[in-house]
């Protein structure tokens, strides 16, 4: 999920987490493995922004 100029809302952040989380379930290819792993730890770090803010 690329960060847009509109910043997304929690709800947006935590339904592609779980999206994320779900896929890494599943997902055999090492470099797709990889891909989803690193915005899964970016929209983490977004959340917690967010519950700092």
């Amino acid at each position: 999920m690329p960060i847009s100029e509109q910043q997304p809302t929690e709800a947006e952040l935590r339904e592609r987490q779980d999206y994320l989380v779900r896929q890494l379930a599943v997902e055999q290819n090492t470099a797709r493995l990889q891909s989803f792993s690193d915005e899964l730890e970016a929209v983490q770090r977004f959340l917690e922004q967010v519950r700092n803010a």
